[in-house]
């Protein structure tokens, strides 16, 4: 009967501290690498645990608005001379707001793992189009390609935001031009480095292949000596 105690104790702290907040998190940035590049995973937790803590906010208000009424009286569930602010409505408001953030996760990609479980399940992240059932079928799928599709889609988020920038400034106050003239510079920079990154992934995908590109230039070279006559003495 103690462990009993101890896994609803458990229970209860993960659906009240962390598991709504994550998976709205999940449901709001499905891509890794969304967050950081590098601490991702720190990122969703952390956040996860401070969206809970809202997330149980606000559903207290809700039950406990006396205009709702008194709950119903269902015997060993609800007390009915009580509002609606009881364990077991607290608990299925919460287990609900977990399971909808939970399948609008599912539904923009955040769990490819859900692949395992069946092919039908799998979705692909957005900036992705490489659908993941391709992996789920034993498919190879490169890793430059996958980083750059979502490269693509975080070219057009930047490229989207400097177009807002541009028309908030032209039609804001000097000191929203200069804050906006500051983020473009910001955002300009960032499209640089994407610009770069892709180009090495382009490189790194598309290698040229033998007789092409700088190789095929050596071996030309090597080919005709220096008085423009080839090897074979033509």
């Amino acid at each position: 009967m103690e462990e009993i105690n101890w896994i609803r104790v458990v229970a209860g702290l993960l659906l009240v501290l962390f598991l709504p907040g994550y998976t709205l998190i999940q449901a709001m940035f499905p891509r890794r690498g969304e967050l950081d590049e590098e601490f991702d995973t720190l990122y969703r937790v952390t956040l996860g645990m401070a969206m809970s803590i809202c997330v149980v906010i606000l559903i207290g208000f809700v039950l406990g608005n006396p205009s709702l009424g008194n709950a119903p009286d269902w015997e060993g569930w609800s007390d009915g001379d009580k509002g609606y602010f009881q364990t077991f409505f607290v608990t299925a408001s919460l287990t609900a707001a977990t399971l909808l953030f939970f399948g609008i996760g599912w539904f923009r990609g955040a769990y490819p793992w859900m692949a395992n479980v069946h092919p039908s399940l799998a979705r692909a992240p957005p900036g992705l189009r490489i659908e993941s059932e391709l992996a789920v079928a034993g498919k190879f799928i490169p890793a430059e390609l996958i980083e750059l599709q979502g490269l693509k889609h975080d070219r057009d988020n930047v490229k989207r935001k400097l177009q807002e920038s541009e028309t908030r400034k032209n039609i804001g106050s000097s000191m929203m031009k200069k804050y906006y003239e500051k983020k473009e510079k910001t955002l300009l920079a960032d499209l640089a480095d994407i610009d770069s990154r892709m180009a090495e992934l382009d490189q790194a995908l598309n290698r040229p292949g033998e007789g092409e590109g700088l190789s095929a230039d050596v071996i030309l070279e090597e080919s005709v000596d220096p008085g423009g006559e080839s090897d074979d003495g033509e």
